[in-house]
């Protein structure tokens, strides 16, 4: 039986879990037709309610994300107005932080309880500000106006603080910094922000090397962080002034992904600082680490998951996750206290993306392929096989956002949609993507509009040589940077595709520079080359200079509230396509941005979507 398109479009997002300081409650945010609320549950019950109304969290900080933080009964969270908001959670009563700014996230709250440091965009940086609980005097500015700064880290001592930090011209992945932080006094010592400056600040940096995530230890006497400087993320600890650090051999694959949004967390200290707790990603899936310290001992916990997120630790060593699988769809999961032997960790299910229940016998089974781009590089696909179709298959190949993303190894609703109604369906994991180590993400620098576009077909010839995908009805969708690949891919390959699907992609950089938001303003200045001298390259790189050669039909969906690819572009696009005779649908959203939250716009993409494909693809007149 095919999915449901219900499965689909009333499912729910779940993010951000945390667990009180008391561990007797998860929190999370849960968005459902495009609102997001902030959910207590309790562990004992399993009640879970709504604790925030006006305003709806936010987290508006580059793509968003770092909505909440809680301690105690207090929960500071990012307003969508830009402010930060109090809620004392036994009372009920609410407060308002901070002033309203162009966008806050990720409140952390001190040790002691007294401040909450968060960062604030405005004025054309994003800078780390502390503020009492109370809101009772303005925030101070602890940051020095860096282009961005994100995921400050109290020290369980409340003597220091610590962020990451990059410059203009870079994004995160590429080069960012550590900056640490001393108060003037303990922050349980003083009884006005004022009285904690002035700071005393130390730098850790490399060249050319991501440092992210930093996270003190509950005594704060180490700092634990990422670093990419031996050519994977990986986990490096050293002492609390970033001196001896040395680096922890995780095993295969990388801990921690590329910063596209402030507050993920790949790196949780316990709080009896003997161990660190750690996701590890390898081949696009997921394992839980515990690392045992000083001894650096590392042990993984078996889950029956394959992809793990927002990892948080409460009281006595209690976890929370979010974590889904192939055929599971996302869940909030929290973990009881370790006994002696952390891999003997109980978890359970809190909460589930999923509504109605699901046969998982007629469902794809997908797999994790590997093939060779055309310059012998190994690339990964998750393949999802059209389910009761024997031999070759119509096939859809999704290109991921970012581009420096990755596809993992999880639920994928629209990939389960598609191939329980006879499609096979792959995601391609192209070279710049990340996951696979710094030398394989550099891969598209300088290439964005080449190699992604070749590997995007080297996915569709691996397939039709297994006889698993049939030539003639090739189809080549995704979102943002996959939209993009996907227009490229039309205009660069206009043979061998049989039509496109694009969602809220890019068809003109130049356009693009002028109108994308603050946070990837630069991106594409890598991706292609630095302007004004690479401005040839930049026309050569953008679908709308070469829209006379598509032959194929092409479908775009775009929300016209998008801050990050603006929506003329997929207007511009069908435009110059429908005045050469060609076809192209165009929906538009007026109450979306990038990406599609409401539930009656993700029915109609996706119906509007299996309509284009039967009507131009499975139907077409040849």
């Amino acid at each position: 039986m095919p999915l449901p398109i219900q499965r689909v479009i009333l499912s729910q997002s779940l993010s951000e879990p945390a667990l009180s300081d008391r561990a007797d409650a998860v929190f999370y945010v849960r968005a459902v037709d495009g609102k997001r609320t902030i959910v207590r549950q309790t562990l004992e019950t399993g009640l879970a309610e709504v604790v925030t109304s006006e305003p709806a969290p936010g987290g508006s900080v580059g793509y968003g994300n770092g909505a909440f933080t809680v301690q105690g009964d207090v929960l500071i969270y990012a307003g969508k107005g830009g402010a930060l908001i109090g809620l004392d959670l036994r009372a009920g009563t609410q407060w308002t932080v901070t002033p309203e700014y162009e966008g806050v996230a990720t409140p952390v709250i001190s040790p002691c309880g007294q401040y909450v440091a968060f960062l604030a965009e405005a004025g054309g940086r994003c800078n780390v500000l502390l503020v009492d609980v109370r809101g009772k005097t303005l925030p101070i500015k602890l940051s020095n106006d860096p282009w961005y700064a994100f995921n400050p880290s109290f020290a369980g001592d409340g003597r220091r603080i610590a962020w990451m930090e990059w410059n203009e011209l870079d994004m995160p992945w590429d080069e960012s910094r550590l900056v640490l932080a001393t108060f003037a006094r303990l922050t349980a010592r003083s009884s006005a922000s004022h009285q904690l400056l002035p700071l005393t600040t130390s730098v850790v940096a490399r060249p050319h090397v991501s440092l992210a995530d930093p996270q003190y230890s509950p005594g704060g006497k180490f700092l634990a962080y990422v670093s990419d400087e031996s050519g994977w993320r990986s986990l490096w600890v050293a002492e609390a002034d970033g001196a001896n650090a040395a680096r922890i051999d995780t095993g295969e694959g990388e801990i921690g992904q590329p910063d596209w949004v402030p507050g993920r967390a790949s790196v949780r200290w316990t709080p009896d600082g003997q161990s660190l707790m750690a996701i590890r990603r390898h081949r696009a899936q997921d394992v839980l680490l515990s690392i045992a310290w000083p001894s650096r001992q590392v042990s993984e916990v078996p889950l029956p998951f394959t992809v793990l997120d927002g990892l948080a630790v409460g009281r006595g060593g209690a976890l929370t996750l979010v974590a889904s699988g192939p055929t599971q769809s996302s869940a909030i999961i929290t973990f009881e206290a370790p006994g002696r032997d952390p891999q003997t960790r109980v978890h359970t299910v809190r909460a589930t993306s999923a509504v109605g229940l699901l046969d998982r016998t007629g469902l794809s089974q997908p797999e994790v392929l590997t093939c060779s781009a055309v310059d012998g590089t190994p690339i990964t696909l998750i393949y999802h096989p059209a389910v009761g179709v024997e031999g070759p298959a119509p096939l859809i190949v999704a290109v991921h956002g970012g581009p420096t993303s990755e596809t993992p190894y999880r639920w994928d609703a629209q990939a389960q949609y598609f191939a329980t109604r006879g499609w096979g369906y792959v995601s391609v994991n192209h070279r710049g993507g990340s996951g696979y180590g710094r030398a394989f993400q550099e891969l598209l620098n300088g290439q964005w509009g080449i190699v992604d576009v070749q590997d995007a077909r080297t996915a569709a010839e691996h397939l039709i040589g297994l006889g698993r995908a049939d030539a003639e009805r090739l189809v080549i969708t995704g979102g943002s940077a996959g939209g993009y690949t996907t227009l490229m891919a039309l205009t660069q390959d206009p043979e061998f595709w049989t039509a496109g699907v694009s969602l809220f992609g890019i068809g003109d950089m130049y356009m693009l520079k002028q109108g994308s938001h603050r946070f990837e303003v630069n991106y594409e200045e890598r991706l292609i080359g630095r302007l004004p001298g690479a401005g040839p390259l930049w026309k050569q790189r953008s679908p709308l200079t070469f829209v006379r050669a598509v032959k194929r039909p092409v479908l775009l969906f775009h929300g016209k509230e998008d801050k990050a690819v603006p929506y003329q572009q997929s207007v511009d696009f069908a435009e110059a396509v429908r005045r050469q005779g060609g076809i192209a649908e165009l929906v538009l959203y007026e109450d979306e941005g990038h990406g599609f939250g409401r539930e009656a716009n993700r029915r109609r993409t996706l119906e509007e979507m299996e309509a284009f494909l039967n009507r131009y693809v499975i139907n077409a007149q040849t």
